[in-house]
């Protein structure tokens, strides 16, 4: 192995123009209510600001950091996060009915990363055992079960649904088989299925989105609890092409919240469809460049650990957009570094830090990492020369 490549300058831009989507979002949207709650129109901007430095921060702390360090530390940090988030079940500041907040930060965003570190480390430390799911997969689900329990039990369902998603993914990648992993899926779909029918926001919710799922609104309550939905897609239809320009949304005066769960339809109404055409290929894009990590790798365990970190901003990012366009039920789930929140800013440019780090390592022979299931580069006649001496 010879030789180290530059950081991925594609991820770097696709992370700074959307860190800049979300300061510009944030600010137009929030605009009105600064002003009448505050006295200022600027406060969110500024607080934004103060959080987008933080994320510089932990992005640039995380790209100085080998990757491979954090491996020793891994089960120690998803523990912490296990007993953050248990402590946050008792003392916690409550957010919209959910007790989430712990000292200013959300535990649940920092278990979510630490659950991809520790799922990349065991699933590979223990590779020989994946395919018994009593040694090999329970162990790890029980850990992963944990953390999505106590989000719960904030109660925040769209969080817990996308953190069961991300542990199912990251045992697939791990190696687990296809049949333990879509069995879990199976039953996890039952559980889902027990929940709209008996538990009551859930049941409305569900209601809601098959009102509004084909776009007709036939039935939908849209000053009860379709609301939210129905202005978000008044906010997307009024966009048109190219939008109504910066900072003339109508829709932020309507929208509860709009520079959070909402944020991409303050922009699409502002922006139009090539606006959020723009943001979406940006997602693509930091997927692709994510995915390119994880494939040239130098070992197995950056491998599950960059596909994991790819499909934990890029899992968020599908539900929240789907939300906004009415093709999922309402979660609450923030857009990644465009919805006004730190904990989850702080967390996902941490993330790209540790992409950053991992994609200036030596690109290893082609091959090395083909026992995962992420498809890898086919070897040169050169390499296989090599290889055969």
């Amino acid at each position: 192995m010879r030789g180290s490549v530059q950081s991925d300058r594609a991820l770097v831009w696709a992370t700074l123009i959307l860190g800049l989507v979300g300061i510009v979002t944030v600010y137009t949207a929030s605009v009105h209510i600064a002003d009448h709650t505050f006295g200022g129109s600027h406060v969110f901007l500024k607080r934004n600001i103060v959080r987008a430095a933080f994320g510089v921060a932990a992005l640039l702390f995380a790209y100085r950091i080998d990757y491979r360090s954090y491996r020793k530390h891994a089960t120690k940090a998803i523990i912490c996060a296990i007993l953050l988030l248990g402590l946050t079940l008792i003392i916690g500041t409550a957010i919209r009915g959910m007790r989430a907040r712990l000292f200013m930060f959300q535990p649940g965003e920092l278990a979510k990363l630490a659950l991809v570190f520790y799922m990349a480390d065991v699933m590979v430390r223990r590779k020989d055992e994946v395919d018994d799911f009593k040694f090999g997969v329970l162990p790890r689900l029980i850990l992963a079960g944990l953390v999505v329990v106590l989000i719960l039990l904030q109660p925040d369902f769209g969080n817990a649904l996308a953190v069961a998603l991300l542990s199912l993914i990251l045992l697939f990648l791990g190696g687990a088989k296809l049949m333990h992993v879509g069995g879990l899926a199976a039953l996890a779909g039952v559980g889902g299925y027990f929940a709209i029918k008996t538990v009551p926001h859930i049941i409305e919710r569900w209601a809601v989105w098959r009102a509004s799922f084909d776009l007709s609104l036939s039935g939908l309550d849209t000053k009860g609890a379709g609301y939210q939905i129905y202005q978000s897609l008044v906010a997307l239809g009024s966009g048109g092409l190219v939008g109504r320009g910066v900072g003339e949304s109508m829709q932020r005066a309507f929208i509860p919240d709009p520079y959070t769960d909402f944020a991409f339809s303050i922009w699409g109404e502002e922006m139009g469809l090539l606006g959020t055409t723009v943001v979406v290929g940006l997602f693509a894009l930091l997927m692709i460049r994510g995915l390119r990590i994880a494939r040239r790798a130098p070992d197995e365990y950056g491998t599950v650990l960059a596909a994991g970190l790819t499909a934990m901003i890029t899992i968020y990012a599908v539900i929240n957009i789907g939300v906004a366009t009415a093709f999922f039920p309402t979660t609450g789930l923030p857009l990644p570094f465009v919805s006004y929140g730190g904990s989850s800013l702080v967390v996902n440019m941490a993330a790209i830090g540790v992409l950053l780090n991992m994609s200036k390592r030596v690109v290893p022979e082609p091959g090395a990492v083909s026992s995962l299931r992420i498809p890898v580069r086919k070897r040169s006649g050169h390499a296989r020369k090599k290889s055969r001496a």
